[in-house]
């Protein structure tokens, strides 16, 4: 093929270009109180160090380190992300503030999807600032004297030991538009702030109060500037309220005690002493509130057998169990640590709404509960028959009124929803979910598209299975299909036949569909490690084999493979032992598969441990202690050229500057990949790695802070923004972690997020093929190229080639290449007119 320079005989406006010659089932209700426990452990597990500690200040140290990346133009062909949704499946929100001067504004705070805002009601969402250094939002209050200032509470500290971490407290003085972290909070102190409160009385400016997980709570009386310890706690407060009558009185609940102070928290009164008349010393968390209607009644749900209510009306001098037995937060186990809210009925006493795995309602202050909501109705595509699963905070409407607007929101691990009368609504009716409408929060661990992008499917955080189509029922951002509801996982689909879809269940509990993804069946036959919490991580991996859909690769404590569809499964790979003294095995977290010869396999463990075998299990080799110095972290992703099988990326976990490692000879050697100053990456998570399908060089992670690309396989690396953000009302996966990365066919990078759903790019199109002499209707494609210019242009990313064959182009209007890439003239000339 011939290769000249090409004759432009009009004008072309060329901006940034560069002309260079080629070089499951519902879950079962008694699983549940186990699963956000197991959830939380395998969270942290990749990302904790060596004595199970997370930097208090890794995400600001890694959003400082980026924002002096100088070198923004290695973007290997990523541009224009575009969100998929899903708009109509939410994700765990512990926070909702109603805007007392216009009920149709709320706030919530996500997870781990930051602070989204409505102005109409719950109609449309959006979020009101991306760049938190953590979108983990545990708490938002406004100031006293005026909406115009709020703080948010960062660090979801209700999973003990096992919970993520903040960065502190973080204070708008615009309505939420703009966010400041208080330094005062950027400390180990405020590493998990569980709540905020602020006091009640408006001429009180600056008087906020927080509990966390150093067993503290703090008053500050400054906005913020500064904090004053006021009570020292045994175990983690969740919990702290202030009377809306009495403002004297403060009340604090944690994961195992009840305080009161009737002095402005000047003095306190432990009151879980176990004597008579007292809160039994229960060692659980309990839940408080006062009543705004009866200024001595306090109320107090507390996780002691499967749920118990208890009322004071003293004010605390003597205490009444008021109901147990009900077992509102499960049966047999009690979820009641991680699930606990309750709500007193402003305008009456007697009536109040206990939350754990479903909702209850009392009419008679406690006394006798009756079950308002079903979690296992909720999902049925998404429409909310009912409440979701796992309640985490009940707040009423600002406008509240028990006779004309008995509104109340809900805040639990599907979202948000709503009742616009709380004293009618049912098991299955009288629901709105106001996750239906724009609020993309889901929590995904993985994800999987069809070539032609038709199907998309995803295992989220207590949303199992979701499915988005292209075209026809069930289609669009707006309409993911949501199978059924439990934790999900991994996914893949037969790329021969999409009607073959294949998602994951906690525990290596994979299932296969053969309508699409409509419903699906466990299909794990011969995975003796299955549902094994001993023997496979939480959200376990699995992998297509990329030459034969019929082959897939599963990873527990031992290894497994199918030949027939997941009928049946075959161990190629024994375990390779526990830690000293431990009951849990090692157990492997990540796996691939090389195109072009499915022998090639490779498998990494939580031990870092890295092996491959070349011969599909007969023989393995360990790749990772033969002195060449690669991390003993958490393998958190491994990513094999397609075009070369030897050469092979492997990621770890951790707040690290080493997570990226290459061996360009099937692990013989290998070299650090995260980069050269001053384009190298922060000391950041890297959750997953992706190799372009027809570009070696070009190489993509997702990480806890969005995506990075590199275009000299990790030699440089630049964060990857979206230069359309005002017009898509979305920045992409920009300080968002992204939890996996994958092709839609050659052209398509998705981004999985674990709290704001999925991002596609526009397509980092490698090779554009153009021939005047082709026929209309070409994709650009070597066989199908376009007639002209003008077309190549309109789909050319960063980095693309544009191949033109010889002759002469009578383009209509002026060609725009926007993005640098290259453009080659093959077999002649080329005149453009």
């Amino acid at each position: 093929m011939m290769r000249r320079v090409i004759t432009i005989s009009i004008l072309v406006l060329l901006v940034g270009i560069v002309f260079f010659a080629p070089n499951d089932e519902s879950v079962r209700e008694e699983d549940k109180a186990t699963h956000a426990a197991e959830y939380l452990k395998y969270r942290r597990k990749s990302r904790a160090d060596a004595n199970g500690n997370i930097p208090m200040d890794g995400l600001i140290k890694a959003k400082e380190h980026i924002a002096k990346m100088t070198n923004q133009s290695r973007d290997a062909g990523l541009w224009e992300w575009e969100w998929m949704g899903p708009t109509n499946i939410g994700g765990r929100i512990r926070t909702i503030l109603p805007d007392p001067n216009n009920s149709n504004n709320i706030w919530i705070g996500s997870a781990s999807g930051g602070i989204w805002k409505t102005t109409n009601g719950g109609a449309t969402w959006s979020p009101v600032n991306d760049f938190l250094p953590s979108l983990s939002i545990s708490s938002l209050v406004f100031d006293p004297s005026t909406t115009a200032v709020m703080y948010a509470a960062t660090g979801e500290g209700f999973g003990n030991e096992d919970a993520l971490p903040g960065a502190g407290i973080f204070k708008s003085i615009d309505s939420g538009v703009t966010w400041t972290q208080l330094p005062s909070t950027n400390n180990i102190d405020f590493m998990y702030v569980n709540r905020l409160a602020a006091h009640p009385n408006p001429d009180s400016s600056g008087i906020i109060y927080a509990v966390t997980n150093a067993n503290k709570a703090f008053k500050t009386t400054d906005g913020g500037v500064s904090w004053e310890t006021i009570l020292f706690i045994t175990n983690d407060p969740t919990d702290i309220r202030i009377s809306p009558v009495n403002h004297n009185k403060i009340i604090v609940g944690t994961k195992r005690d009840v305080f009161l102070s009737l002095d402005y928290g000047e003095n306190w009164v432990q009151q879980t002493t176990g004597a008579a008349n007292k809160l039994p010393a229960t060692g659980v968390r309990c839940e408080v509130t006062f009543c705004p209607s009866n200024a001595n009644r306090i109320y107090v749900s507390m996780d002691r057998n499967l749920g118990e209510i208890w009322r004071s009306d003293d004010n605390g001098d003597t205490w009444v169990r008021r109901n147990t037995g009900t077992n509102y937060f499960g049966n047999p186990t009690s979820q009641g640590w991680y699930d606990n809210a309750i709500w007193v009925n402003p305008e009456n006493s007697d009536q109040l709404i206990v939350g754990g795995v479903d909702l209850f309602r009392s009419t008679d202050g406690g006394s006798s509960l009756t079950q308002i909501s079903r979690w296992q109705d909720y999902h049925n595509g998404g429409n909310a028959n009912s409440a979701h699963a796992d309640q985490h905070v009940i707040i009423e409407a600002s406008d509240y009124n028990q006779s004309t607007n008995p509104v109340v929101y809900f805040g639990n691990d599907g979202g948000i929803q709503m009742t616009e009368d709380i004293w009618s609504v049912t098991n299955n009716s009288g629901w709105i979910n106001l996750a239906n409408t724009s609020l993309g929060i889901t929590q995904f661990f993985g994800g999987a598209a069809s070539d032609d992008g038709s199907i998309i499917v995803g295992g989220a955080q207590d949303n199992d299975k979701l499915r988005y189509k292209s075209t026809g029922t069930w289609s669009g951002i707006n309409n993911w299909f949501q199978a059924q509801t439990g934790d999900g996982g991994y996914a893949a689909i037969n790329y021969n036949n999409p009607s073959i879809v294949y998602g994951s269940y906690i525990r290596l509990g994979i299932k296969k569909s053969t309508d699409g993804g409509d419903s699906y069946v466990y299909s794990n036959s011969g995975i003796s490690d299955a549902g094994n919490k001993f023997r496979s991580l939480f959200i376990s991996p699995f992998s297509m084999d990329p030459n034969n859909p019929a082959k897939l690769v599963a990873g527990g404590s031992r290894i497994y493979r199918t030949i027939d569809h997941a009928d049946n499964w075959t161990q190629i790979r024994a375990d390779i032992g526990s830690p000293f003294g431990s009951s849990y095995y090692y157990v492997c977290s990540a796996i691939d598969i090389a195109k072009g010869n499915s022998g090639i396999i490779w498998v990494g463990y939580d031990n870092g441990q890295v092996a491959m075998t070349s011969d599909t299990g007969a023989v393995w080799n360990i790749v990772d202690i033969n002195g060449v110095g690669l991390p003993n972290r958490y393998v958190t992703d491994i990513a094999i050229n397609p075009n070369n099988s030897n050469q092979v990326f492997v990621t770890f976990g951790e707040y690290e500057p080493d997570n990226i490692w290459y061996t360009p000879d099937a692990g013989q050697t290998w070299e650090n990949r995260s980069g050269t100053a001053p384009n190298d990456l922060p000391a950041l998570q890297v959750n997953t790695i992706r190799v372009h399908p027809t570009n070696g060089n070009w190489v993509y992670i997702g990480t806890d802070l969005g995506v990075f690309a590199s275009e000299d396989r990790g030699e440089n690396w630049s964060v990857i923004t979206n230069p359309n953000y005002g017009s898509t009302g979305h920045e992409g996966p920009v300080n968002t972690e992204v939890s996996e990365l994958f092709w839609q066919g050659d052209e398509f990078l998705i981004a999985a997020t674990h709290g704001r759903g999925m991002y596609r790019t526009g397509g980092p199109v490698y090779k554009i093929y153009v021939n005047s002499n082709a026929a209309p209707g070409g994709d650009g494609s070597q066989n199908r190229p376009f007639k002209t210019v003008e077309e190549a242009a309109s789909v050319a990313g960063p980095g693309s080639y544009i191949y033109i064959e010889a002759g002469v182009y009578n383009e209509s209007s002026i060609i725009l290449l926007m993005n640098k890439g290259y453009v080659v003239a093959t077999n002649g000339n080329v005149i453009i007119q």
